[in-house]
C-alpha cells in the first residue's frame, strides 16, 4: 500500500503513522512493540485517542525514534514573537558555544550591569515573554563570562542559564536547552553550593524528561536531594521539595504510580512547612504542589480528579509561566471529560496569560485538534487555531 502523504500541519497521530510506514511495519506489529492493542494504535493514528506524555515515550521507543520526533512542531508560526524567539534561540546557542567556564570573554560589563540585566531576563521569562528573554540572553551570556569577579559571575549564571533552558525548551529547542542546563550545572558545581546544585539537577532533569529519559532524570534528582537532606542553608528545603515533585514526574513516566504519589505527599508536607516562597524562580509552595498533583492526575488518566484538585487553587501572585500550565492542563482535562466549551475557555485563558507559550504548546495544539474533530468549531476556537497556525478544515 502506498504511503499517505504527510499533511502540511501534521498532528502527533500523523507523525506516528509516518514513522510506522517509514519502517514498513503493520499497525499490529508496531502496537505489539509498544505493548498496546492494535485498535488503540489505530485510534491514536486517526486522532481518536489521546496520548499522554508517558505514552508518547512508549510509542517513540517502539518506533525507534525520540519523543521529540513525534511531538515536534514542523510549522511556520503565525505569531511574530514566536518566530523571533526561534531566531534568537539559534543566536543564544552560538553565544553559549562561544563561551566556556575556563575562558573569560572580552566583554567589559560590570557586576551591577549584569545583575540588572539578569533580573530583567528572569522577569521576562516569568511573564512568558520568551522572545524578549532570548533576545537579551544573546548579549547577557558573554557579559556574565566576562566578569572579573568569578563568584559573582557563577552566582548569576545558575538562575540565568536555568531561564535560558526553560525558554529554549518552551519554544521547542531541546538540544539547545540541554546545553543551557549543562552550563547551569557547571556553574553550580564551581560554586560548590548544594542548593544551587539541586536547582541545576532539576534543570538537567527537566530537559531529560522532556525527551522521555526518565531514569537519568530521576538519578540526578536523587543525588541532589541526598546532598540537601538535613541542610539548613537558605532555600534548601524549597529545592528539596521541588526535587520531590520532579521525581514524582519521573516515576510516573516509569509507571511507578505509587512511588510518584509518595514523592507528591512528601512535597506537600514540605510546602505546608515552608509556605509560599519565591527563591530560585521555583514559585515553590502549597499552590505549586497542588498544580503538580493536578498534572499528575491528568497524565495518569484521571481528568475529573485533576479538575477537582485544581478547583480551589488561587493563582494570584503566581508567575505567568506557572499559570499558563494550569490553564492548559485545565483545558486538557475539560476536553477529556467532554466539556468542550469550558475547554475552549481554558485554552483562551492560557493564551491571554502567556501568548507565546500557548500558541507554541504541543498540548494546546492537540487539545484544539480534538475539539475541532468533535465539532466545537466556535469562532473563538477557530481564531485561536489560526494564531497557532493550526488548520481548521
Amino acid at each position: 500500500m502506498p504511503r499517505r502523504p504527510i499533511p502540511a500541519d501534521p498532528s502527533i497521530g500523523d507523525r506516528i503513522r509516518a514513522r510506522r510506514e517509514l519502517r514498513g511495519w503493520s499497525i499490529r506489529y508496531a502496537a505489539s512493540r509498544a505493548g498496546i492493542s492494535h485498535t488503540s494504535w489505530s485510534r491514536i493514528e486517526r486522532g481518536q485517542q489521546r496520548t499522554d506524555r508517558y505514552m508518547i515515550v512508549d510509542l517513540a521507543a517502539a518506533l525507534e525514534c525520540s519523543a521529540v520526533d513525534l511531538t515536534g512542531q514542523a510549522y511556520t508560526p503565525a505569531d511574530r514573537q514566536i518566530d523571533a524567539a526561534r531566531i534568537d534561540a539559534e543566536r543564544v546557542w552560538r553565544a553559549m558555544m562561544d563561551t566556556s567556564m575556563d575562558v573569560r570573554s572580552d566583554t567589559t560589563a560590570t557586576v551591577e550591569q549584569v545583575n540588572r540585566e539578569a533580573t530583567l531576563v528572569r522577569d521576562l521569562y516569568a511573564r512568558c515573554d520568551y522572545a524578549g528573554a532570548l533576545r537579551r540572553l544573546v548579549d547577557l551570556v558573554p557579559a556574565m563570562h566576562g566578569l572579573a569577579d568569578r563568584r559573582a559571575a557563577l552566582t548569576e549564571m545558575v538562575p540565568v542559564y536555568g531561564v535560558a533552558m526553560g525558554a529554549l525548551l518552551n519554544v521547542s529547542y531541546p538540544a539547545h536547552a540541554w546545553l543551557a542546563a549543562e552550563r547551569c550545572a557547571e556553574a553550580a558545581g564551581l560554586l560548590d553550593d548544594p542548593v544551587a546544585v539541586g536547582v541545576a539537577a532539576a534543570n538537567r532533569a527537566r530537559v531529560s524528561a522532556y525527551s522521555g529519559a526518565y531514569r537519568p532524570a530521576r538519578a540526578w534528582c536523587e543525588a541532589a536531594a541526598a546532598d540537601l537532606a538535613g541542610s539548613a542553608a537558605q532555600g534548601a528545603l524549597d529545592v528539596l521539595g521541588f526535587l520531590h515533585l520532579a521525581r514524582a514526574l519521573h516515576l510516573a513516566g516509569l509507571r511507578d504510580r505509587a512511588g510518584a504519589e509518595e514523592h507528591l505527599a512528601e512535597a506537600a508536607l514540605i510546602a505546608a512547612h515552608t509556605g509560599e516562597t519565591d527563591g530560585w524562580d521555583l514559585a515553590w509552595g502549597p499552590r505549586n504542589v497542588a498544580l503538580w498533583q493536578m498534572a499528575f492526575l491528568l497524565d495518569t488518566g484521571r481528568p475529573e480528579a485533576a479538575m477537582a484538585t485544581a478547583a480551589g487553587v488561587d493563582l494570584t501572585g503566581l508567575p505567568a509561566v506557572r499559570q499558563v500550565y494550569f490553564w492548559l492542563d485545565m483545558g486538557r482535562a475539560a476536553e477529556a471529560v467532554g466539556r468542550d466549551r469550558e475547554a475552549v475557555r481554558m485554552l483562551l485563558a492560557a493564551e491571554r496569560t502567556g501568548p507565546q507559550h500557548a500558541r507554541s504548546s504541543v498540548a494546546a495544539r492537540e487539545t484544539a485538534r480534538s475539539l475541532l474533530r468533535r465539532g466545537a468549531a466556535s469562532p473563538e476556537l477557530r481564531g485561536l487555531c489560526e494564531r497557532m497556525s493550526l488548520t481548521t478544515q
